[in-house]
């Protein structure tokens, strides 16, 4: 504990709560998809680009902000980033055409991209030596938890009423979250400010660049499936609109124990293993979803499996490629979350395609193609790391 009286752990939980918020007003969108469009009198595939438009800003934005806010105090950098995501749920409210909704998703991307990075370092400083791992995974956790509560509930509230109201719940809720990080949160300072010439350096190391494209390859291929989960469990498995809803909320139930699973695995089993097991793991069972998913309970059995891999490459993922540039973590988590929000971008644009070109069915053995991809690249980023010599695996970007 410190002045504040609260412990370490519930600032924490704090972060993740704040996670949670944030990752509702993301992941809501895929699990209303359908009805989004129908309001707004557009096709599936276009409102699936509201999800592509948002991983795209992350993407290209998130490294920028990080950089021209790298300097900044850490409590007052949340603060603010949450003033900005309860202005973009807002305008997402009032939003009554997709252009709106699309300037919305713009503002809660931006968001987004500076409160994961600056949470995530944030819980890693506060956590005790040797639990890195599972403070992350806490905070990933808040994310995985708007799976569980956020979107089923979106997808509910969707079902009874204007779906514009689950952003306005969203942006209210994250007033006394708000108030409550800027009173539990320490003063940490921030990190040196890193030039753009010497963030481009990261991508010479091999082991970098590969893990990285790991990253990319399995967020791509999660996301090329679950972009479109609803309109495939409805069309493909022809399950009824409360049998979607519970569906989800399965899966965000077991994404919970999959993210809580990553972080104990990197703390207890090590990185290799946690990471490649995931990923060989999530890789067949997307392969399977096409197959096996014709029924309700063969359907929500390869969702729990889905979940539970998925999600537990996050913590390991996010824990790996710390190790690789400890004096430059916020810089390497903003990194992976743009690698991440463009394969989320690649991911909802192929899967949307693949819907036009094919059907849903389809949908599953594109996104484990991407993951065995994934494997192979972390892999090779692994192999290479255990190559270098101990003390060496640090990358200063000092000048």
């Amino acid at each position: 504990m410190n002045g504040t009286g609260i412990s370490n752990s519930w600032k924490i939980a704090l972060l993740a709560a704040g996670g949670f918020l944030i990752g509702t007003s993301e992941l809501v969108v895929a699990g209303i998809l359908d009805v989004i469009a129908a309001d707004l009198q557009v096709s599936v595939a276009v409102a699936g680009q509201l999800v592509t438009v948002f991983a795209l800003v992350i993407a290209v934005g998130a490294p920028l902000l990080v950089a021209l806010t790298s300097r900044m105090e850490r409590k007052k950098l949340l603060i603010y980033t949450l003033v900005v995501f309860i202005l973009g749920n807002f305008i997402a409210f009032i939003s009554s055409g997709i252009e709106l909704m699309m300037l919305s998703r713009v503002v809660l991307a931006m968001s987004m991209g500076v409160y994961l990075v600056v949470s995530l370092a944030v819980a890693a400083h506060l956590s005790a030596p040797g639990k890195q791992g599972r403070a992350i995974a806490a905070v990933i956790m808040g994310f995985s938890t708007s799976l569980v509560l956020g979107v089923p509930i979106g997808r509910l509230i969707a079902s009874y009423t204007d779906w514009r109201y689950i952003f306005a719940g969203i942006g209210l809720l994250a007033i006394p979250t708000l108030i409550a990080i800027a009173k539990a949160v320490p003063v940490i300072a921030g990190q040196a400010s890193v030039p753009f010439s010497r963030q481009l350096a990261l991508f010479k190391e091999i082991r970098i660049t590969s893990g990285l494209l790991a990253t990319l390859f399995w967020i791509l291929g999660y996301s090329v499936v679950f972009t479109y989960i609803s309109p495939y469990l409805i069309k493909v498995v022809q399950l009824e609109q409360s049998q979607v809803s519970l569906g989800i909320f399965v899966f965000g139930l077991f994404s919970i124990a999959g993210a809580r699973l990553g972080g104990y695995g990197t703390d207890k089993w090590g990185v290799p293993r946690t990471l490649l097991i995931g990923l060989f793991v999530h890789a067949a069972i997307l392969l399977l979803l096409a197959f096996l998913a014709k029924s309700l309970v063969g359907a929500f059995l390869l969702l729990i499996v889905w979940a539970l891999s998925a999600w537990s490459t996050v913590a390991v993922q996010q824990f790996y490629l710390i190790t690789l540039a400890p004096r430059a973590s916020d810089l390497m988590l903003s990194l992976n979350n743009s690698i991440l929000q463009l394969g989320m971008a690649f991911g909802a644009a192929i899967g949307g395609f693949t819907v036009n070109l094919f059907s849903e069915k389809h949908i599953g053995w594109v996104g484990a193609v991407s993951v065995l991809i994934a494997f192979f690249a972390a892999g090779f980023s692994l192999w290479l790391s255990r190559r270098e010599r101990p003390g060496t695996t640090d990358i200063s970007l000092a000048d």
